[in-house]
């Protein structure tokens, strides 16, 4: 059975942090093939000022470009309204009816899950598989979401995060400002495709 993995975000930008995660999480996972999907409308948080649509793709592209087994898919661009999560799971689903769905996401998104649209239905299209980030306090919140949702029978895999944490907005401030980036973390591929 094919496995898919899903890593949707706003991508505004894309960086190197979401690259290396993407990469991590293939092997991982065990993925055959993972969707970068940029979010049209994000029904979670403001789009940044300056980006559009098709900038968003096209950086993505330029940034995913040699990628082995990731693909970046167009198709919450290509639908109105918020881009919801369980929309693009029963879409990729109709597509690949095989498949096993592989849902990628940060403890931000892991613990304010309930709040999603349907998130009972996205838990019976995919497991979730979250990226750890080994902040502090973190493991206690991930542990105590995990067996709830556990017990509303969602399927869930935590994927340690190797890569520096650094969000697209503190990216936005540090090119604006020339801030220096954190010692461990590379921009080198990211900047050429802003």
């Amino acid at each position: 059975m094919e496995r898919i993995g899903i890593y949707g975000g706003t991508y505004s930008p894309p960086h190197i942090g979401h690259l290396k995660a993407a990469e991590y999480a293939i092997d991982a996972c065990g993925l055959d093939r993972l969707l970068l999907i940029p979010t049209g409308v994000s029904p979670h948080k403001a789009m940044s000022a300056g980006a559009t649509s098709a900038d968003r793709l096209e950086m993505l592209r330029l940034s995913a470009a040699g990628m082995e087994k990731a693909e970046v898919s167009d198709i919450e661009l290509r639908r109105e309204g918020h881009s919801y999560t369980v929309d693009t799971l029963r879409a990729i689903r109709a597509e690949n009816p095989g498949a096993e769905l592989v849902l990628l996401m940060g403890t931000d998104m892991f613990t304010s899950f309930m709040t999603w649209r349907e998130p009972e239905s996205i838990m019976e299209l995919a497991t979730l598989a979250v990226f750890c980030r080994g902040e502090k306090g973190e493991a206690a919140k991930i542990e105590a979401q995990k067996i709830a949702l556990e017990s509303l029978g969602a399927k869930i895999e935590l994927v340690e995060n190797p890569v520096t944490a650094i969000s697209s907005t503190d990216l936005r401030r540090m090119l604006v400002f020339g801030w220096q980036t954190p010692q461990n973390l590379t921009l080198s591929g990211t900047i050429r495709s802003i």
